[in-house]
């Protein structure tokens, strides 16, 4: 019985979200963790800033064609292969760091924008395409609260290690041993997920994969989402997403000192997971309809970043007057709290924004058919990845973070309509179409319909 019931957990939606987020964790956040302690062995972080350049670069043309890998070969396997491309850039900075190598360094930048394009596609397929609907906003928490965990335990350890370092610079090189061999536990961990076949949702239902495609297909299946008009309204919000991230991140090595940079990496990591699964909580309320609610948290949002964006103005506008840049340091006094409370505030509200995002992914209209979320999961995070990519050419070229704060705050307030219009238009599809292409396995009994259906004329 015991047994029965560990192997019912183990074909879970749940147990499967556990397992994405453990990658995420290993992966996505260990970087970000190191990404939070600043460059690997400088104390600006221009040379960090052109690594992760590089790597959404990469990631800007690899996420595209992901989402096509991700149902070639299974999302199990594109995120298998995705997570072991990560660890040679968590290694190339410890190399960095203790010995000043940077070629390393930029060679394990291009191979985690490779392994990030497979991961960034497969992993988002997986958090929206296998929970069942009236689960998937607390199912989205669970991956994105759990990959906090990375900023965690990366704070955790770099607080520890530094808690005596009060100036700016680099961290110790042991800082990175750990996170470096965390990261080694990312692709271990997706052998353990179950292909889609094989998962047991709560309700019953089946979760759509395709088991017959082909180059030719996935290639017109991404070309008739890249022109679905709900999904590129989309756009401006997952391609400006990033510059906030960014920024902060400059604004954190530019002006504080290392142990209040741990800090800052441990406590972001709790606010970030907080404000996941309050998110996933709200959007899985029963109480109102899910336009209802998909509505009413974005205007939350919309509030509350902008508040952000308008109280981080106010702090770097000071900082940037300043002849000398600060190095702040645990209580330096009452600016000191206000440039430190405004960071975690974005942070949180950066949270919320980003579990709503990811949940609206699943609820775009005209992708709701076999593979479709692969694919729309895998454009949208290619946007994001451009959007990174600029973000970070922009941090590495030497400009002020003033000049950086002003263009993330302009490009937000960018995003607005169009997400307005994403979130309020009526944007109901006819599911009447034109005969469609039907590819099936003849070795099969089981052989599946893959439908490529023309654009529905308006």
């Amino acid at each position: 019985m015991a047994f029965e019931r560990l192997a019912q957990f183990y074909r879970s939606c749940l147990f499967q979200m556990i397992i994405v987020g453990l990658v995420a964790f290993c992966e996505p956040g260990i970087w970000t963790a190191l990404n939070n302690l600043g460059a690997g062995g400088n104390a600006k972080p221009f040379l960090n800033n052109a690594a992760n350049a590089l790597t959404y670069g990469l990631m800007s043309v690899g996420c595209f064609l992901a989402g096509g890998v991700t149902n070639k070969i299974t999302a199990k396997w594109t995120l298998f292969i995705g997570a072991a491309f990560y660890t040679p850039y968590a290694a190339g900075l410890y190399c960095n760091n203790r010995y000043g190598n940077e070629w390393f360094l930029l060679l394990g930048a291009a191979l985690c924008g490779i392994g990030a394009s497979l991961l960034w596609a497969s992993e988002a397929a997986i958090a929206v395409g296998y929970p069942e609907e009236e689960k998937r906003g607390r199912y989205v928490a669970i991956w994105m609260g759990i990959r906090q965990m990375g900023p965690l335990v990366g704070g955790a350890i770099s607080l520890a290690l530094n808690v005596n370092t009060d100036h700016v610079g680099k961290v110790t090189y042991t800082t990175y041993l750990g996170l470096v061999a965390i990261s080694s536990l990312g692709a271990p961990f997706a052998l353990l997920l179950s292909q889609p076949q094989n998962v047991v949702r709560s309700n019953g239902t089946k979760i759509p994969y395709l088991k017959k495609t082909s180059f030719s297909i996935e290639a017109r299946g991404i070309w008739k989402q890249l022109r679905n008009k709900y999904m590129l309204l989309l756009v401006p919000v997952f391609l400006a997403g990033q510059f906030g991230a960014t920024y902060q991140g400059n604004y954190l090595t530019t002006y504080f000192t290392v142990r209040s940079r741990a800090l800052a990496s441990f406590l972001t990591a709790v606010v970030g997971a907080a404000a996941n699964l309050v998110t996933g909580i709200i959007l899985d309320l029963k109480y109102f309809s899910r336009k209802t609610r998909s509505r009413a948290l974005y205007i939350f949002v919309l509030v509350f970043v902008t508040a952000s964006w308008t109280w981080n103005a106010v702090v770097e506008t000071r900082l940037s007057r300043m002849a000398d840049p600060p190095a702040f340091d645990l209580g330096d006094g009452a600016f000191f709290n206000s440039a430190f409370t405004v960071y975690m505030f974005f942070r949180f509200f950066y949270e919320v924004l980003q579990t709503y995002i990811y949940w609206l992914m699943a609820e775009i209209k005209g992708a709701q058919g076999d593979g479709d979320i692969a694919r729309t999961t895998g454009i949208l995070r290619s946007w994001e990845s451009i959007g990174s990519t600029i973000a970070y050419a922009v941090g590495a070229s030497h400009w002020s973070n003033l000049n950086q704060m002003i263009l993330g705050f302009a490009l937000w307030g960018f995003t607005i309509p169009f997400t307005l219009l994403a979130v309020f238009g009526n944007w109901n599809v006819s599911t009447s179409s034109p005969e469609p292409e039907v590819e099936t396995d003849d070795s099969s009994l089981e052989a599946q319909e893959v439908v490529i259906s023309s654009e529905v004329k308006n």
